[in-house]
C-alpha cells in the first residue's frame, strides 16, 4: 500500500540551513549532546540496523499498517547548504518506500539485495555524496550513490513529504521501532 496524501500541501519544503549545522558562516562552536540522549540514539540505531533487512522483507505488511508506517527513525539525512529541510524525521515507511523506489538506495550483489541505504549526505550542487548502509549481516559501509544524486535525494524527499501530513493527522498512533518489530515478530509465531 501507498500511502497518498494532498498532493498540494506545502510540507517541509527544501530550503537554506538556518541552524548553522550545514552552511556555516564564521567560526562556531559544537554544542555536545547529554550523554544520555546519545546513548539511548546509539541503542535505538543499533536496532535498526540490526532489524533492517526483516523491516524490508516485510515491508507490505507494515505499509499496510499507519502506526507501523508511521514507525520513527533514529537517523538525520542532510545534505550540504540546505541541512536536513525535507529529508528531515522520516518514519519506516519512508524507508520502505524508498527502497522500492529509488534503485539506487539498495546495494545489489547480482540479484540479491546486499546493502540498505539509511543515511543520505552530499552536495545538491556537485552530486558528491557520502551515505550510509547497511548490509544483509548487520555491518554499516560507507556508498557513493550514482550520478545524478538528486534521483536518491528527491525521491526520498518526495516520499517523506507525502508521510509529513500523516505524521501531523495520527501523532499518537504511531508505534515504536520496538513495538513494530515485536508486532511482526508475533505474526510470525502464531
Amino acid at each position: 500500500m501507498i500511502i497518498k496524501t494532498n498532493a498540494n500541501a506545502p510540507v517541509d519544503p527544501l530550503k537554506l540551513d538556518q541552524t548553522g549545522e550545514f552552511l556555516q558562516t564564521g567560526h562556531r562552536s559544537l554544542d555536545k549532546k547529554p550523554q544520555k540522549e546519545s546513548h539511548q540514539l546509539a541503542e535505538w540505531e543499533k536496532l535498526f540496523l540490526k532489524e533492517a533487512f526483516f523491516l524490508y522483507e516485510n515491508k507490505d505488511r507494515i505499509l499496510s499498517d499507519i502506526s507501523m508506517a508511521l514507525t520513527p527513525t533514529p537517523f538525520r539525512n542532510g545534505l550540504a547548504y540546505t541541512g536536513s529541510s525535507g529529508l528531515g524525521d522520516a518514519t519506516l515507511g519512508v524507508y520502505l518506500e524508498w527502497w522500492d523506489a529509488c534503485r539506487k538506495s539498495v546495494i545489489k550483489n547480482g540479484e540479491k539485495a546486499y546493502a540498505l541505504t539509511y543515511r543520505i549526505a552530499g552536495s545538491p550542487l556537485s552530486g558528491s555524496n557520502s551515505c550510509s548502509a547497511v548490509t544483509r549481516d548487520g555491518r554499516t559501509i560507507t556508498v557513493h550513490l550514482m550520478s545524478p544524486f538528486s534521483d536518491a535525494w528527491g525521491s526520498f524527499m518526495h516520499i517523506n513529504q507525502r508521510y509529513a501530513d500523516l505524521k501531523n493527522l495520527y501523532p499518537a498512533s504511531a508505534y515504536t521501532l520496538e513495538e513494530t518489530i515485536a508486532k511482526l515478530r508475533d505474526t510470525y509465531e502464531k
